[in-house]
């Protein structure tokens, strides 16, 4: 009996001091923790990112986007600061060999840019994977756009493109912080310009692919936009990875001034085909 008692003491123990080692058992085992400590006030965790991906390295954060209630609960300032609060002491309470990069978004607004296409929503629909879904909702909708039957509209089209020049305006006030910028703006600007195209805009790697198949190939784009694209990509990764560093002032400006001329070519197509629907309704 006294062997039979130490061996469950054992199991117990052993259980309690698990620690997860995979991104995906550290995702979900945080997940877990956070769905218990919120209950009913969190729809959905989803892990998203490169993890979700399989093109994670060494260096990669685990993306865990996390979808509160704001439909059902009201989310006063002390409500919200609360929130703030305790998830930030779950994720200081942790010790992962991974660091976690945690997002919030408001199941309405979750919604909302979802019933406009936004490109970002869409993103997270295609490559992201349901960690906790107690909502219900997120497969579902993640098989409805694998079918077909979620589409980005016009106001996706002008949302992402107005976005475009607020990113490349915060660019010029840094200096590493400007690729960031810079990136996003070819990104955003790019993605509109597909979206009126009537194609799923893809995440940020694959965009080069499909401006070459849309655009290039008939007439409408230069080769050295999609050259550009991919080149922004790969420095902007190498500064997420901590390989680069330090960018020289003259780059800077070198990679704003293509930027402009990026934006100014998507707008230019993005014009274009709104002309020729005009015309074909005509």
């Amino acid at each position: 009996m006294t062997k039979k008692r130490d061996k469950v003491q054992q199991v117990k123990k052993s259980t309690k001091d698990y620690k997860p080692r995979s991104e995906r058992e550290i995702a979900m085992d945080f997940a877990t923790k956070v769905h218990q400590k919120f209950d009913k006030m969190v729809k959905a965790s989803i892990l998203f990112g490169s993890q979700a991906k399989n093109t994670a390295n060494a260096s990669s954060d685990i993306d865990i986007i996390i979808i509160i209630d704001d439909a059902s609960i009201s989310w006063d300032l002390e409500l919200v600061a609360w929130y703030r609060e305790e998830l930030g002491k779950l994720i200081s309470a942790e010790d992962y060999s991974k660091d976690l990069h945690i997002n919030t978004i408001k199941l309405t607004t979750w919604w909302q840019d979802l019933l406009h296409g936004d490109p970002v929503v869409l993103n997270v629909l295609r490559y992201g994977e349901a960690l906790i879904d107690s909502g219900g909702f997120f497969n579902p909708i993640k098989s409805l756009l694998y079918q077909g039957k979620i589409k980005s509209t016009v106001e996706a089209v002008y949302a992402a493109l107005q976005r475009a020049p607020a990113h490349l305006a915060r660019s010029k006030s840094a200096e590493i912080g400007a690729i960031e910028g810079v990136y996003w703006c070819m990104v955003d600007s790019a993605q509109a310009a597909l979206i009126m195209a009537g194609k799923l805009p893809p995440s940020p790697e694959h965009l080069p692919e499909l401006l070459n198949t849309a655009f290039v190939e008939k007439g409408m784009l230069k080769v050295n936009a999609i050259r550009a694209l991919k080149d922004i990509y790969a420095l902007h990764k190498s500064i997420s990875y901590g390989e680069t560093n330090d960018v020289k002032g003259a780059e800077i400006d070198q990679w704003q001034e293509t930027a402009e001329k990026f934006l100014l070519d998507m707008t230019q197509i993005i014009n274009k085909l709104i002309e020729e629907q005009k015309n074909t309704k005509g």
